[in-house]
């Protein structure tokens, strides 16, 4: 990580409060969540944990499969411990303050876009300022890093694995599938072609690869 500045904190906290409110938009609009978040989705769906906390819980499981494939505990992994509390503490809070979306198809859809777009933003003021990763896309970059293969061919089989198992689990105990929807194709198609619109449009984004 390089120096830490005022200005690097203020767009980083922003970008974790814009990414957790278009994660929460996305799932209010009960039209499938983004495939990252489909784990927790799932987890919530099934069990008295509220979405927060299935989020923060998933963030922990993608910082333990780090740990392992490191086989060393470093500072950078260390500080996504509270970042994965924080992060599931904004989701439960934005969850409550958000009211239902209507069941109007158009609003529905408008509503997750804004959401998608929201979370593109998060992801870009995130990335851009060079500090520590949300687990789940930490993950994903070191096992690019260890398997030698395109950090974008990680995160589709990423996207892929997190949605089946999603699937799966909530067809096996429901008999239906509530996680995974339009919503989900739609996140899995648009948040890398906005993320890298937004980082044209913001040179103050940085240089390095961003991962959606």
């Amino acid at each position: 990580m390089e120096g830490i500045t005022k200005k690097k904190l203020a767009a980083y906290g922003a970008g974790l409060l814009v990414m957790a409110f278009g994660i929460v938009l996305i799932k209010k609009t009960d039209l499938g969540v983004s495939p990252i978040s489909s784990i927790p989705s799932a987890a919530a769906n099934l069990t008295p944990l509220t979405f927060g906390r299935a989020q923060t819980l998933f963030q922990l499981f993608c910082v333990l499969l780090q740990g392992l494939l490191l086989r060393r505990v470093t500072v950078p992994l260390l500080l996504q411990l509270p970042l994965s509390a924080a992060f599931g503490w904004l989701i439960d809070g934005y969850m409550a303050l958000v009211p239902p979306v209507p069941e109007s198809m158009l609003l529905r859809g408008g509503v997750c876009l804004t959401g998608i777009g929201c979370t593109a933003l998060g992801i870009v003021l995130i990335v851009g300022v060079d500090m520590v990763l949300p687990a789940p896309d930490a993950l994903l970059r070191l096992v690019s890093q260890c398997s030698g293969q395109p950090l974008g061919r990680v995160k589709l089989l990423g996207d892929l694995l997190w949605t089946v198992c999603s699937v799966l689990v909530e067809w096996a105990a429901l008999g239906r599938v509530l996680s995974v929807g339009l919503g989900t194709a739609a996140s899995a198609l648009l948040t890398g072609n906005l993320v890298s619109l937004l980082r044209r449009v913001l040179p103050s984004a940085g240089e390095r690869e961003p991962h959606a």
